[in-house]
């Protein structure tokens, strides 16, 4: 369908530390540190900040229309580097960062495509679940029917943070931690892990490629990275091979 010549076509602002992700044929983008840097409120939260984590950004793909729908609840404000993935209808925000001081989140919130809800599901805290971090990678998994999903990784301060996780480690504020999250009870669980475990590493791709299966590539830890693992999930473990 054309549009008239005078017609305003919307397009979100620049951003940058975000993610999309795609229910169907709609593509959703939430967050990220938006506009010029002097619009970016360097605080934990405030009026205009909330006003920017409110809203969702959302493409309809077959025409590569962009709209702005407000939402309800109460968001996330780790709007930097979080970690998305999504399961049916709702998608599911891990960790990510302020935007300032070195300010970091653990919580996780969903976010439900058919009503524009927000749900926090974990709260920021120092005293259970992955740590305070960003710029890790999160999947959604399935086993015995069951819905997890799986958070690897990520950088974070070291100070006034979880109590580390046993068999992971952590160097300049990166970490290999790998920790599950089971929707049917809420509860972070630490998988035994065996086999080849990455370094502490953050900012690579992790991509499903089964119900239980996965792949990582890249990341930064002591030194840029073009390593590949392929990590299989059960309910208690994770193996993972190092392919290259």
């Amino acid at each position: 369908m054309s549009r008239k010549r005078n017609e305003t076509i919307y397009q979100p602002v620049k951003r940058y530390g975000h993610s999309t992700v795609q229910v169907g044929d709609y593509l959703y983008m939430w967050g990220g540190l938006q506009g010029l840097l002097s619009d970016i409120p360097l605080v934990h939260n405030n009026e205009k900040k909330k006003s920017m984590c409110c809203v969702v950004e959302v493409c309809h793909l077959p025409t590569g229309e962009w709209v702005q729908k407000p939402t309800t609840g109460d968001p996330p404000f780790g709007v930097k580097g979080y970690a998305a993935a999504v399961i049916r209808n709702e998608i599911f925000f891990f960790g990510g960062s302020c935007g300032h001081g070195g300010c970091y989140h653990n919580s996780l919130y969903s976010f439900n495509v058919d009503t524009f809800n927000w749900k926090e599901l974990s709260p920021t805290t120092s005293h259970h679940g992955p740590m305070m971090k960003y710029y890790s990678s999160m999947i959604a998994i399935k086993v015995k029917d069951e819905d997890y999903l799986v958070v690897i990784g990520g950088f974070g301060s070291s100070s006034n943070n979880t109590p580390p996780q046993p068999g992971a480690q952590y160097s300049d504020g990166r970490c290999n931690e790998i920790h599950m999250y089971r929707l049917k009870t809420g509860e972070w669980t630490s998988s035994t892990v065996t086999g080849d475990r990455p370094p502490p590493i953050n900012s690579f791709t992790l991509t499903s490629i089964t119900n239980t299966t996965a792949i990582l590539f890249g990341g930064y830890g002591d030194r840029r990275s073009n390593d590949v693992y392929v990590f299989e999930f059960t309910d208690t473990s994770v193996v993972s091979v190092l392919l290259v």
